[in-house]
């Protein structure tokens, strides 16, 4: 499944990147090496998510570290400065720290907004049917709050094609109850991250 990318002219001279022929995208290369970093905010949730993205990048035979706990808005100085290459984020959150006053809801239109947003170098790929716990019913009709759905951001020439494909099992098959769920779990001290999200995985 094909990301969209914006602004990514700086990356292409980055050693080992593919420029793709229509949309300008950078990916990295599929014989790409190296450990990608995965990071994560401090809520249960997001560390939930991020322990699934790493281990569905280890499914793909990538070395995979991860860094939970960022502060609020670290995220995208890590990105920036290569310290972490995903971080899980929610779209209408993001949309409107990058672009405050946005007026998106509808989750198509806070996709396509944001993408419009993100500084130059990062991406997302298709966004998750779990929206984030406690958002209600963000992006529905009737709501005027922008739809808060899972959505990696990634840094540009950081995953291969493949492995952004990878992230598709996310986008199509988290719901937000299961989502609310893990991270209810791990702020009671019932169970780790990595071990939520390698439950999850295994019941794919």
């Amino acid at each position: 499944m094909k990301i969209r990318m914006l602004g990514v002219a700086a990356l292409m001279t980055a050693a080992g990147t593919l420029v793709g022929c229509s949309t300008g995208q950078v990916l990295a290369t599929d014989t790409d090496s190296g450990v990608i970093t995965v990071g994560s905010g401090q809520s249960p949730d997001s560390r939930v998510l991020a322990e699934i993205y790493a281990a569905v990048l280890r499914g793909t035979g990538a070395s995979v570290d991860t860094r939970l706990g960022l502060d609020d808005g670290e995220e995208l100085a890590a990105l920036d400065d290569g310290s972490v290459d995903l971080v899980p984020e929610y779209m209408g959150g993001l949309l409107l720290r990058l672009q405050p006053g946005a007026e998106a809801i509808e989750p198509d239109e806070v996709f396509e907004e944001l993408n419009r947003s993100l500084p130059q170098g990062l991406s997302v790929s298709d966004y998750a049917v779990a929206e984030q716990p406690g958002s209600g019913d963000a992006g529905e009709a009737g709501s005027e709050a922008a739809a808060a759905n899972v959505v990696p951001l990634i840094r540009g020439g950081a995953l291969t094609p493949r492995q952004v494909e990878a992230l598709n099992v996310v986008a199509g098959e988290l719901t937000t109850d299961e989502l609310t769920e893990m991270g209810d779990a791990v702020s009671r001290g019932d169970v780790a991250p990595e071990h939520a999200a390698n439950e999850w995985l295994s019941a794919r």
